[in-house]
């Protein structure tokens, strides 16, 4: 019975399907009967048949899957950099080495500033610094719209009738805030 090669193939979806290591001669030597001409109906049939039948039998043999898990290492990597600021070395060449090795598990360690987590961590600094007056590694600024606003609250509840001042100070923490 002849077969007719599918229409409309480039176009359709594909599936990665899990064969078993030790069956993928059989499965291979299975595949090769549709690389005969006597299996398609027309010169065209054989001619679209077998290119794709050589194509799959590629794929079978790990091509695909390789290059997957790369692109897969390659985005861990690019989003490792981003998010925590680890760096990578490669060194290109067979075979490709890169350093260090992607760990099993990340940690939350910041390991650049200039890095997603690094400049949220710098945020709250700033923030925790500003309005708490805590000190941080990063930012040491005084006084903190905390101790401004204890300071009006002090001057007001000691009947100081110095405005200034204390109109000085809430544009102090309006800055602040803004």
């Amino acid at each position: 019975m002849a077969v007719t090669f599918p229409a409309g193939y480039d176009t359709a979806p594909c599936y990665i399907v899990a064969i078993n290591e030790m069956l993928v001669p059989y499965v291979a030597g299975m595949l090769q009967i549709m690389e005969k001409r006597g299996f398609w109906a027309s010169d065209s049939d054989y001619e679209q048949g077998y290119n794709a039948v050589v194509a799959l039998e590629g794929c079978m043999m790990a091509t695909c899957l390789t290059d997957l898990i790369a692109s897969q290492d390659r985005m861990y990597r690019m989003m490792n950099t981003a998010i925590f600021g680890q760096l990578y070395d490669v060194t290109i060449g067979p075979p490709l080495v890169v350093t260090p090795e992607i760990a099993p598990a990340v940690t939350l360690d910041v390991l650049d500033r200039d890095s997603i987590m690094g400049r949220l961590d710098r945020i709250a600094q700033l923030v925790d610094n500003a309005i708490n007056g805590t000190e941080t590694p990063l930012y040491t600024y005084s006084p903190s719209v905390k101790a401004l606003l204890q300071s009006i609250i002090d001057a007001i509840g000691a009947d100081e009738t110095d405005l200034s001042s204390i109109l000085s100070e809430l544009e102090t923490i309006a800055l602040l805030v803004a």
